[in-house]
């Protein structure tokens, strides 16, 4: 047997075994820890296959799981492919990154609408077209410099003659393969932090000029957003909740590098109602509420093939539970910024529509930062007001 034909049946194999739930990264990581024969290249070729597999989603599902990763390879993959020339000898070199041309080179019709059968609801500013095959390719790796770093950072890119895009003043893509901690201090010179969520940073130009902001970051995960408010806006006060006690850790950690005090860190669940005078008013509270995570999914493409579409009410019913729950500690005139990471529109504007409707809100902004023209992830969010 060759050595492709054997990379090609064991990612036939993982492809068998998996079962929806974990996120893939981790079953591959899991699998490559237990089988110690793969080398780094076969390692590589291996994933390759797979996450070709999943990009796919339902498109040419009548074919076997080896054809189907044969061709979803030959789509996806921009860099020579010794394994189809061993494989497939009869396919052409490919004289097109355009899905519809590569797929007629080996006698197939692309069908976007079986890799993302849900383009009709998407919300109204996602380019149904690009957004679909932004789905065949990983995006981009980003950092943000964060103030006072700049020359630093840059001094560290020219010194290790690191490839890296800018775009604006702060944000730099790189490879996926870039080692970042050996180079940088992570969260003082540079946060790892997707374009878009970057882009949030847009709608603080839109609130009024203030000598000190107390601050709420109501579902803050790893503390990403903590750290761009910090640095965006004056005088920061940050009070940091989640639901999981061993992400707020990874918080804590990450904010002390950062050098950024917190007033409070603590578990919160924000579907349950109960009384949360003791944390007092804000006058900008963060809501990166949980939700189908829609925009990533060309970093997690395993989820085109098994994404339950009835989960849009779910999260929807939820985020919206969530938005009423943050309303009492609210200071009159101040900010609530609504975010996700869905491209559904039931997640993003009817969920706000809602919101605003029934409870005295005013709709100041409402943006969708599309990342797929710089191979980012795709984030929705709106800049509310309490009335005063």
């Amino acid at each position: 047997m060759s050595r492709f034909q054997s990379q090609l049946n064991t990612a036939t194999r993982l492809i068998e075994s998996y079962r929806p739930g974990e996120p893939f990264h981790l079953y591959l990581k899991q699998y490559f820890s237990a089988n110690r024969k793969h080398g780094s290249s076969d390692r590589k070729l291996i994933r390759d296959l797979c996450y070709s597999y999943f990009r796919i989603g339902q498109w040419i599902s009548d074919q076997s799981i080896s054809d189907r990763l044969l061709a979803a390879y030959y789509l996806v993959i921009t860099d020579p492919m010794p394994l189809i020339s061993a494989l497939c000898p009869e396919w052409p070199v490919p004289t097109s990154h355009e899905p519809t041309a590569r797929a007629a080179q080996i006698g197939l019709a692309w069908q976007p609408d079986l890799v993302f059968p849900w383009a009709d609801q998407l919300s109204t500013a996602i380019d149904p077209t690009a957004f679909i095959e932004s789905l065949l390719r990983q995006p981009d790796l980003f950092v943000r410099i964060r103030p006072g770093q700049e020359s630093t950072v840059r001094d560290k890119l020219s010194r290790d003659q690191i490839q890296h895009r800018v775009i604006g003043k702060t944000a730099l893509a790189l490879s996926n393969a870039t080692s970042l901690e050996s180079r940088f201090s992570l969260d003082w010179e540079i946060v790892v932090q997707d374009l878009s969520s970057q882009r949030i940073a847009e709608l603080f130009q839109t609130m009024p000029v203030r000598t000190s902001w107390k601050v709420w970051d109501a579902c803050a995960a790893s503390g990403g957003k903590s750290l761009l408010t910090y640095d965006h806006l004056p005088q920061v006060q940050l009070t940091c909740t989640d639901l999981r006690p061993n992400i707020l850790r990874n918080l804590q950690s990450r904010l002390q590098r950062a050098g950024i005090p917190v007033e409070h860190v603590g578990v919160d669940d924000l579907t349950q109602r109960r009384d949360r005078s003791a944390m007092g008013k804000f006058d900008l509270i963060l809501a990166d509420v949980p939700c189908t995570g829609s925009g990533t999914w060309s970093r997690t493409p395993e989820q085109l093939c098994h994404f339950d579409p009835s989960s849009i009410d779910s999260y929807a019913e939820r985020q919206y539970a969530i938005l009423q729950q943050l309303i009492p500690q609210l200071e009159p005139d101040g900010y609530l910024l609504y975010m996700t990471c869905s491209v559904f529109h039931k997640e993003n504007e009817a969920v706000v529509n809602r919101f605003c409707g029934s409870n005295g809100m005013e709709l100041i902004e409402m943006k969708t930062f599309t990342g797929y023209a710089d191979r980012a992830d795709s984030l929705f969010a709106a800049l509310l007001k309490r009335s005063s």
